[in-house]
């Protein structure tokens, strides 16, 4: 990791992954929503709102060694990481993109929205 492990670094894993936590409403009103990414989860792994817990899961666990490809500094509103990973839900595998947001430098990061790579 870099010298200063709270800062996020291209091809590192997210400073403090194992703290990362996501927002039920995130789900709820866009990760599995038509309007949202709801119609690619459920074409690649045959997911929907009701296997939050299990998508929540796979990621929590990708993402501890996951590297960053894409870091934006927003100045005042903190720093939004781009990470993709593997991930495997009921023997269904295929790329997930995910976004992080990091408030503050020592805030842990939230899930922003995350969808399967077509």
């Amino acid at each position: 990791m870099s010298s200063n492990a709270l800062t996020p670094m291209i091809d590192e894993p997210l400073p403090r992954a194992a703290d990362a936590y996501a927002e039920p409403e995130k789900w709820r009103e866009w990760i599995f929503t038509e309007r949202g990414h709801g119609p690619e989860w459920a074409r690649v792994f045959h997911v929907g709102l009701a296997d939050t817990e299990t998508v929540w899961t796979a990621i929590t666990e990708a993402i501890l060694d996951a590297p960053i490809h894409k870091i934006v500094d927003r100045g005042q509103d903190g720093v939004v990481c781009g990470v993709d990973m593997e991930l495997t839900i009921a023997s269904r595998k295929a790329r997930v993109r995910t976004s992080w947001h990091y408030e503050y430098t020592r805030a842990a990061p939230r899930l922003v929205t995350a969808y399967p790579r077509l």
